[in-house]
């Protein structure tokens, strides 16, 4: 009876010791499991911070202007701009431009960054174009440029462009269903036409007057068939319905007003609300959403190198 006692006991020792183990493994696999659990949320909450990160850097680089753009400035590959000197700017891509500590920047490679003031977070939209010069002519990121710095051969002989003369004859009926008459008053013109009439003023008002209103053979923007003079070349076509009309609303067929009030020392002209430039609907929305000239959205000048010797 003793020894089936102690066996017995032995047994029920045994079997405690199994179910001793077996609740540990159990336990143990459940605390794996939980810990698994907790690592694998963490990590998806560390690449969520990530992809966060890296989405806010791409918008950083986007080349569209975000909300907090206060203005623009475009300069040529290899070339330099200046900003406010008495800020502290930064660059969202340094391979397109840098910018140094007294507000110089200088263009790296053709592309589209921001500058945001470190002090106010505010960003300015830098453009860094491409200058290219083909048979004579002036091209900056395929925008064909024409002022005082920037001149044609005289062998430029296109006539107005279809594409212009279509997109002002759309222009024009547009403008008609709200009863106004804009029409073409002058397009094009030879080289040899614009040098009888730079010459002409010249003759009446000296060269230094006549440059100040007139273009210089080869300098002129109707040579490039891009160009039109609207109604009347008189001041006080400014002051009419027409003129407010054409101002609002030319950059929606492609237009802009080439020489604009307020822009006489950019540009090298005075005001002449009746000149039109055409460069495309995008590229002249864009000129007026910053309220800009044609030299300040391309980053040139538009200086004559020395006085007339006709």
């Amino acid at each position: 009876m003793a020894k089936h006692l102690k066996k017995s006991s032995g047994k029920c020792s045994n079997r405690l010791s199994l179910n001793a183990l077996a609740v540990v493994l159990c336990l143990s696999i459940l605390f794996f499991a939980v810990w698994s659990l907790f690592v694998s949320q963490d990590n998806s909450m560390y690449n969520g911070d990530s992809e966060e990160t890296a989405e806010m850097e791409t918008q950083s680089m986007d080349a569209e202007p975000q909300e907090n753009t206060t203005g623009y400035l475009a300069v040529l590959l290899g070339e330099t701009g200046q900003l406010d000197s008495t800020y502290t700017w930064i660059t969202t891509d340094s391979t397109v431009a840098t910018v140094d500590e007294n507000g110089v920047v200088t263009g790296l490679s053709v592309g589209r960054c921001q500058m945001i003031v470190n002090e106010t977070d505010d960003c300015i939209q830098i453009i860094v174009r491409a200058l290219e010069e083909i048979d004579g002519c002036t091209y900056i990121d395929d925008i064909l440029i024409v002022n005082k710095t920037y001149s044609l051969p005289e062998s430029y002989d296109p006539g107005l462009q279809p594409e212009v003369e279509s997109a002002f004859a759309v222009l024009a009926e547009d403008a008609a269903l709200e009863g106004l008459d804009i029409y073409i008053g002058s397009s094009y013109r030879s080289y040899a036409f614009q040098e009888e009439i730079y010459q002409n003023y010249c003759e009446l008002y000296g060269w230094e007057k006549a440059d100040t209103f007139s273009a210089r053979p080869g300098h002129s923007e109707h040579q490039s068939g891009l160009t039109i003079d609207c109604n009347t070349i008189n001041d006080a076509f400014g002051e009419t319905d027409k003129a407010t009309w054409l101002a609002e609303h030319c950059a929606d067929y492609g237009f802009i007003i080439r020489f604009p009030e307020g822009k006489e020392d950019i540009t090298g002209y005075k005001y002449e609300p009746w000149h039109i430039r055409y460069v495309g609907v995008e590229v002249a929305q864009e000129i007026q959403a910053y309220d800009l000239t044609l030299e300040e959205y391309l980053g040139v000048e538009s200086v004559y190198d020395g006085p007339w010797e006709g």
